[in-house]
């Protein structure tokens, strides 16, 4: 089992529905939270997401934050059209602590 907000949707997942993961740096820039995205991997199967989610957790758990950098954020949507309805699974590395993932309920 893979750590995180996994297979909410596994009822419900259609044959070969398709997966796409987003990589974004949220910032604060004077008080307000800015995101920037990082990284996106469009028109996964579920296998290989999953392969590509375990290892972007691996990857940005050492990543250095920049300067204004307040969390990472890796979020995996269920189809090519990501809202914010078809999430998939979510985590967050934030600034402090800094060495793990937290893992928000939808």
């Amino acid at each position: 089992m893979i750590n995180g907000q996994f297979n909410i949707f596994d009822d419900v997942l259609k044959e070969h529905e398709t997966f796409v993961i987003v990589v974004q740096g949220v910032y604060n820039k004077n008080g307000l939270l800015i995101k920037k995205i990082l990284r996106e991997y469009p028109s996964l199967d579920q296998k290989a997401m999953q392969r590509l989610f375990s290892h972007l957790k691996d990857q940005y758990l050492t990543e250095p934050f920049d300067e204004d950098m307040v969390f990472y954020d890796i979020t995996v949507y269920t189809n090519e059209d990501y809202a914010a309805d078809h999430i998939y699974a979510h985590t967050k590395r934030h600034r402090h602590p800094g060495d793990e993932w937290t893992h928000t309920s939808k």
